[in-house]
C-alpha cells in the first residue's frame, strides 16, 4: 500500500512537471512566420500577459510572467512594435519585448521648433550627432506635424523627416477644407505657430487668432514676444525670456520692427492652433494680454490695453 502511495505521488508530481514544462513550450511546432506585434503605451504587464495568451504566442499568461520573473525583465517591457512567431518559446518573446523592439513610440508635443523635437527623436531613437543632423536638415520648421508616432528604429533621419512632414500634408488638407484663402497656406501656418505659443490654451486660440488677424489687416505691428524668443533661442535655452535689447535686434522674426508675419514659423503647431488659424474669430479686439493667473484679458483699444496692464501686470 505504502509502495502504491509513492508511486502515485511519483506520478503525480511527474505529471505536474510536464504540465509546468509543457507551458513554456511554443505554442506552434514547426516554422511559424514572424508577426508584427504591437505594445500599447498605456498596457500594463499583466494585460500584456493576457493579450499574448488569447493571440496564441504563449500558452499561459502565467508562464509568460514566470518567464518574465525568471530573466529579471519584470517592469522591462516596452510599448513598441516588435517580430515575434508563435513558434518561439515564452523565454525568447519575454526577451524580444523586453529588449528588442523593431519600432517605438515617440510623442512630439504641440509647439516645439525642430530643434527641440530633434532632441526627443534623438534621446528615443538612439540616434548619433550626423542622423540628427540629416533630420534637421530634411525638416522644415511649423511642418513637423505634433502627434504619438509608432516609428522604425531603423528609419533615417531623413525618412523620419519625411514621416512627419507627411502627417502634417494629411492633416493639414482636412483642416483646410472650406478655408476662404485670406492668407496663403504657408502664411496660416506662420500664423498657427504664432498662435501656439501665445496662447495659454486651446481655448483662447481662436481669439488671439482673430487679434493678430485684425492687426494683420491694418497694417499693424505684432508685438509678438514669442517671436522674439524663437530669434534668441539657443541650445542653453529654446525659448529664453526677452529683454528689451531683443526687442531692437535686427530680425526677419523681430515682430517689434517688422510689419506683418515673421518670415517663417517659429514652432510646430498643433491641430487646434492651425484650426484657429484658417478660421479666425472675428471680433474687434487689438490687443491682449496673460494676467499672473494666465488669464486673457482683451482690448479694442491701447488706451484700454494700458489700463489692463496697470491693473493685471502691476
Amino acid at each position: 500500500m505504502k509502495k502504491i502511495f509513492f508511486v502515485f505521488i511519483f506520478l503525480s508530481l511527474a505529471g505536474l512537471f510536464l504540465y509546468f514544462f509543457i507551458q513554456f513550450l511554443p505554442t506552434h511546432f514547426g516554422r511559424s512566420a514572424k508577426e508584427s506585434f504591437i505594445i500599447a503605451k498605456d498596457i500594463s504587464e499583466k494585460d500584456l500577459a493576457v493579450r499574448l495568451e488569447k493571440e496564441g504566442f504563449v500558452r499561459s499568461q502565467q508562464a509568460f510572467e514566470q518567464a518574465i520573473k525568471s530573466k529579471n525583465l519584470q517592469g522591462k517591457t516596452q510599448p513598441g512594435g516588435y517580430y515575434i512567431s508563435k513558434s518561439m518559446s515564452v523565454f525568447e518573446i519575454a526577451e524580444i519585448l523586453a529588449l528588442h523592439p523593431v519600432q517605438k513610440w515617440v510623442t512630439l508635443p504641440e509647439g516645439l521648433r525642430k530643434e527641440e523635437a530633434a532632441e526627443i527623436l534623438q534621446k528615443e531613437l538612439g540616434w548619433d550627432d550626423p542622423q540628427t543632423q540629416l533630420f534637421l536638415d530634411n525638416s522644415k520648421e511649423g511642418y513637423i506635424f505634433p502627434e504619438t508616432y509608432l516609428l522604425d528604429i531603423g528609419w533615417t533621419g531623413k525618412d523620419i523627416a519625411a514621416r512627419l512632414s507627411g502627417q502634417f500634408d494629411e492633416e493639414f488638407a482636412v483642416l483646410a477644407k472650406g478655408y476662404d484663402n485670406r492668407l496663403s497656406s504657408e502664411e496660416a501656418v506662420v500664423l498657427a505657430s504664432l498662435v501656439q505659443r501665445e496662447a495659454r490654451g486651446a481655448e483662447e486660440m481662436s481669439l488671439i487668432a482673430g487679434i493678430i488677424s485684425n492687426r494683420l489687416d491694418i497694417g499693424m505691428k505684432l508685438d509678438i514676444d514669442s517671436s522674439l524668443q524663437y530669434q534668441a533661442g539657443s541650445p542653453e535655452d529654446w525659448w529664453p525670456k526677452i529683454s528689451s535689447a531683443d526687442k531692437s535686434a535686427e530680425s526677419p522674426y523681430n515682430t517689434y520692427l517688422n510689419k506683418g508675419l515673421p518670415l517663417a514659423s517659429i514652432c510646430n503647431p498643433g491641430r487646434e492652433a492651425l484650426q484657429a488659424a484658417l478660421f479666425p474669430e472675428k471680433n474687434s479686439y487689438f490687443y491682449y494680454l496673460h494676467d499672473a493667473e494666465g488669464n486673457i484679458h482683451c482690448a479694442k483699444t491701447y488706451e484700454e490695453h494700458l489700463a489692463n496692464v496697470n491693473k493685471y501686470l502691476r
